[in-house]
């Protein structure tokens, strides 16, 4: 088995040493924003959203990186090169990802989706890749980092149902689907990342773990349709998201550190192009010095109550 690359994460920003209280006056200055931009505010989601719905993030109070600091992230040239590690993502990702699926929406997401409907937002981009904006009904949204939903062979392109695959691999490896009905019948709970990933149990090796091959050219492997570490947002996203921007007078970020240069350089272009950026999270990120101005609170308190009293 190779050895996995180590990754030198940025972005472990600071806490907060205070959140600022949450007042009346402050979600009345938040849905002055949104009348004020008229409709032309856009969007941009990271994990904290989503850390409601039982979805772990990277970099919050709680999150992997601070817990665990040696974890280290699947990169992208590791999972396309060596066997071994495709074998340690899908068998990390076996148990991971039903958890992952299972997930409702909380109240921060039908809040921005009763937002869109009321006409006080054009569209959200978001880093996350768990579908749940749209399952709250969102319905211009822009996945950035892709989505879990699907797989996608990298020699061919066949497409694939996570869940259908999931199938696959129960079938190729019975002695883990049988760890996995036990876990579920004891009620034991698995350590869980935010990309669908787990602590595997001490009793199983990724080396016994078996995945398939492309049903369609019978070479080649799959991988989640999301991007890695040291992978590449799609040309065509890219672009998307930069036209999503220009075409709003406003930017909220909601729940998210811009720790990766993705999102980072969308609040940047926004600044660049005079609009008005408000950032919302509890914990510094990024772009605090791209911002306007900042609510340092979760975003489950502000976002739901400025909905609410905006008639959302």
């Amino acid at each position: 088995m190779p050895p996995f690359a180590k990754v030198r994460i940025q972005g472990l920003y600071a806490l907060p040493k205070a959140q600022e209280p949450v007042t009346a006056e402050l979600l009345e200055s938040v849905a002055e924003f949104f009348r004020r931009h008229s409709g032309r505010v856009l969007a941009i989601t990271g994990a904290g959203v989503s850390v409601a719905s039982g979805i772990p993030d990277y970099r919050g109070p709680q999150g992997t990186y601070r817990v665990h600091r040696g974890y280290t992230p699947i990169l992208h040239h590791e999972l396309i090169a060596h066997h071994a590690t495709r074998q340690r993502y899908w068998a990390r990702s076996f148990f991971g990802i039903r958890p992952a699926f299972l997930a409702s929406p909380n109240p921060t997401h039908r809040a921005l989706a009763s937002l869109e409907s009321a006409g006080h937002i054009s569209g959200l981009i978001t880093q996350n890749v768990d579908g749940l904006h749209l399952r709250a009904g969102s319905r211009n949204v822009l996945e950035l980092h892709g989505s879990l939903r699907h797989v996608r062979c990298l020699d061919c392109g066949h497409l694939e149902n996570r869940e259908d695959f999931q199938r696959t691999l129960e079938e190729l490896n019975p002695v883990w689907a049988g760890v996995g009905r036990e876990m579920l019948r004891s009620g034991e709970e698995p350590m869980r990342r935010p990309d669908g990933d787990i602590e595997l149990p001490a009793a199983l090796s990724y080396a016994d773990f078996a995945y398939p091959q492309c049903p369609k050219c019978h070479t080649g492997h799959f991988m989640p349709t999301v991007v890695f570490f040291g992978g590449n947002v799609a040309p065509e996203v890219r672009l998307r998201s930069h036209e999503m921007v220009e075409e709003n007078g406003a930017v909220i970020v909601c729940g998210s550190s811009l720790a990766t240069f993705s999102a980072f350089r969308l609040v940047r272009h926004a600044r660049e192009m005079g609009r008005e950026v408000l950032i919302v999270n509890l914990g510094e990120t990024r772009g605090d010095t791209e911002a306007k101005w900042k609510v340092e609170a979760p975003v489950e308190e502000i976002v739901p109550p400025v909905a609410a009293i905006l008639g959302a």
